[in-house]
């Protein structure tokens, strides 16, 4: 499951940027194969770190979007040749965001989904506001005096 769309890296690049790192052809438009490519290989890397703690696909929330765009981008950049300072700023984005996967899949960091453990009959923490306990102590009957 792709965990971002072209309309992603349109809004992150510009389309203009967007051509120029996927129009090998000349034809002035974004080619949809190598963005999907991207897209792709986000994703499979996503996925390879995340597997190992969370239930794949996990929900797309703004930490996995903003990996996942990080992955993508750089994937793209890389195949375009493109070397310089963009290159470098992008590059760094992506060993940031393997660095945040590999932290994620060693437990050091978390995203904010639940683990693959995690449901609600088994929650990851005991406590009671967090675990919907169905039982309150705050009832109206409870506060009736005040």
């Amino acid at each position: 499951m792709a965990y971002i769309e072209t309309q992603d890296l349109l809004d992150e690049l510009g389309e203009d940027t967007l051509v120029k790192l996927t129009d090998d052809e000349g034809t002035g438009e974004v080619s949809e194969t190598r963005v999907l490519k991207a897209i792709e290989f986000a994703a499979g890397t996503f996925d390879s770190y995340a597997r190992s703690r969370y239930s794949i696909p996990v929900p797309v929330t703004p930490v996995v979007k903003t990996v996942n765009l990080d992955l993508a981008i750089f994937h793209l950049y890389k195949r375009s040749h493109v070397t310089g300072g963009i290159y470098e700023v992008k590059e760094k984005a992506y060993n940031e965001a393997l660095k945040t996967l590999k932290d994620i899949s060693s437990g050091r960091a978390a995203l904010d989904v639940p683990t693959a453990e995690e449901t609600i009959e088994k929650p990851a923490t005991s406590d009671r506001i967090l675990t919907n306990a169905s039982k309150t102590k705050f009832s109206d009957d409870a506060l009736k005096g005040f």
